[in-house]
């Protein structure tokens, strides 16, 4: 049977953000009034603390009719365009025959975003699912607002599941698909913030009761990240205000023992500040510390206001919150990973377009160079001497002095392509080693621009290895250290290293001097360069995909492809310094050579 009706298109521009949850679960299933009363409830309390206007919860069973509910958080700005179609698409989900199916009508809502939870309701069946989608906003919106939908969401199936599994027996079942829930999450999003919400909701639900989660910055700050159990937006308002404040005792206490600490009505006034007990009517706490490799990286914690049903928490009870804040510290770290993949991703194809289009003004520059000097002189060359030619009225002595203008210029035209030459590539590093071309180098970059470079070359330990005789070594190189070749691809890039280095501080330091030192061990080559110049914030370098950095990065790339490291530090007005160390193995025929 088919009503007639038009579904629901695309909506208008500039609504304000509705939300629908759908979940697909067996039709055996039994859903009784109470829970579909519980359902209305908890939609209600949520959509008067968030941003919706509107909010409608579905439970699909197949071949049985479905659960519709929908909320307004302000029935007397009732969206009647929006009210008609919700009727709509609630009489063709009641009719069978119907000819669209979810994925079809879904389309047409135009969701700005949506996501999929699992929902586990039978042991011997695969997973329920449960979509939650969102409507009436742009992306970004959207995408802020499905973690905390996500939170929602997770505690409607709970309460689906809290009448499945209501019998004694079942009870340890409900906590095997908590937990079975909790790993199909953090497994398939690679949104923290999602992840960290489903986790908070599943284990307020399992626990009954109120559960927060923090992070710690690099000074061990609170930093506040999600709150469940309360809809309350002046509580949530407050929990964002501990951002920044340093760990009352109980945290400090889980940070240094790695262990869960339980808080009760005796303790509690040791372990915690007065005015944070009273602001959230803290009774009975686990506070557990979510460690990463031995160190702390956030707390998970869990209460029961005075006037909850339920009292304290036994042993058993901690134990599972602290196995949960270790599967918590699994998905924070899987996320930072991706995000870090994401990050290095951008900065690679950065700086894949930087090597491009330095290519490109490279070639323009050298064609412009080839062409103003270089062939314009030998084009000069070329008619000068076409006019020296065997003729009837001239002397071969009056050739004498045309041919040695011509050998100057000559000469002046090697030296233009040398120097094209050694800008593209030093000779010098190719024939006589890194050492020597960084000599060269320094020395042409005191005299361009005027800024004094200081040399200090350490191989104390690779010259005790094996000391040459002094005779032995070449005539350009008076140094002992001078004649030293390391590995061809190691040279190039510590020689580039430096070229960066000094460009930048050109560029950018406004430095009155600059200190290089090389130094050359058994297993490594550090390099480091430091400046006195204006510096700048190290902040910045977090977020390496700044263009500004992209001379930063490069480095630390070209350093990473020789399996070593570059690390940067800075301040304002205190200068910039740079450290390079890669490795290097000293072989025999690798050390000086004769």
């Amino acid at each position: 049977m088919n009503t007639g009706k038009t579904l629901p298109g695309k909506t208008p521009q500039g609504t304000k953000p509705k939300l629908l949850i759908l979940c697909q679960v067996n039709p055996s299933v039994v859903t009784p009034k109470q829970l579909e009363t519980n359902l209305r409830q908890i939609l209600k309390r949520f959509i008067q603390s968030f941003d919706f206007c509107w909010a409608a919860f579905i439970l699909l069973r197949q071949e049985k009719l479905p659960v519709c509910l929908d909320v307004y958080k302000d029935s007397r700005k009732k969206d009647h365009t929006w009210a008609t179609r919700w009727q709509n698409l609630s009489k063709h989900l009641f009719f069978p025959d119907s000819p669209f199916n979810q994925k079809e009508w879904l389309k047409l809502f135009s969701p700005a975003a949506k996501t999929t939870l699992p929902v586990m309701l039978q042991v011997e069946e695969p997973s329920e699912t449960m979509e939650i989608v969102i409507f009436d906003t742009d992306a970004e919106t959207a995408q802020r607002l499905v973690a905390k939908t996500m939170s929602l969401g997770r505690h409607m199936a709970d309460m689906i599941q809290e009448f499945v599994f209501r019998s004694s027996q079942k009870r340890t079942l409900r906590k095997l698909t908590a937990w079975l829930e909790m790993a199909s999450t953090i497994s398939s999003s690679l949104d923290i913030g999602q992840a960290l919400h489903v986790v908070a909701q599943l284990t307020a639900d399992l626990f009954s009761a109120r559960t927060s989660l923090y992070l710690l910055d690099e000074n061990e700050n609170l930093i506040p990240v999600v709150a469940v159990g309360s809809y309350d937006p002046k509580l949530r308002n407050q929990f964002k205000a501990l951002t920044g404040q340093k760990p009352y005792p109980a945290i400090t206490q889980a940070i240094q023992t790695q262990h869960p600490v339980i808080i009760t009505p005796d303790n509690i006034y040791n372990l915690l500040p007065a005015d944070i007990i009273e602001t959230f009517n803290y009774h009975w706490l686990i506070v557990v510390p979510i460690l990463n490799k031995d160190k702390a990286i956030g707390i998970m914690q869990v209460d029961r206001p005075r006037n909850s049903r339920l009292k304290g928490f036994e042993n058993e009870a901690a134990e599972i919150i602290f196995a949960i804040a270790r599967v918590t510290a699994i998905a924070i770290e899987n996320a930072r990973l991706i995000e870090k993949l994401e990050q290095k991703e951008l900065l690679l194809h950065k700086l894949v377009n930087k090597i491009i289009t330095a290519q490109e003004d490279e070639r323009k520059h050298l064609a412009s160079e080839l062409h103003d000097s270089v062939i314009q002189s030998l084009i000069a060359i070329w008619y000068r001497l076409q006019r020296i030619t065997p003729t009837y009225n001239s002397h071969p002595a009056d050739w004498y002095g045309e041919i040695a203008n011509l050998t100057n210029i000559l000469g002046d035209q090697i030296r233009d392509i040398r120097r094209i030459l050694s800008g593209l590539r030093p000779m010098i590093l190719d024939n006589y080693g890194l050492i020597p071309a960084i000599k060269s180098y320094t020395n042409e970059i005191q005299e361009k621009h005027n800024i004094p470079i200081s040399l200090h070359f350490d191989l104390n330990t690779l010259e005790k290895q094996n000391k040459p005789p002094i005779e032995s070594l070449g005539r350009l190189a008076p140094n002992p250290s001078d004649n030293l070749r390391l590995p061809p691809q190691t040279e190039i890039t510590l020689f580039r290293i430096l070229q960066e280095a000094l460009t930048n501080i050109i560029k950018h330091a406004t430095a009155t001097s600059v200190d290089v030192d090389l130094l050359i061990r058994k297993k490594d080559i550090l390099l480091t360069v430091r400046d006195n110049g204006a510096g700048f914030n190290q902040s910045s370098l977090v977020n390496s995909q700044n263009y500004n950095h992209l001379g930063l990065a490069g480095m630390q790339e070209r350093a990473l492809l020789l399996g070593g490291n570059c690390i940067i530090g800075s301040k304002p007005g205190k200068g910039t310094w740079i450290s390079v160390k890669v490795p290097y193995t000293m072989e025999v025929e690798g050390r000086l050579s004769n």
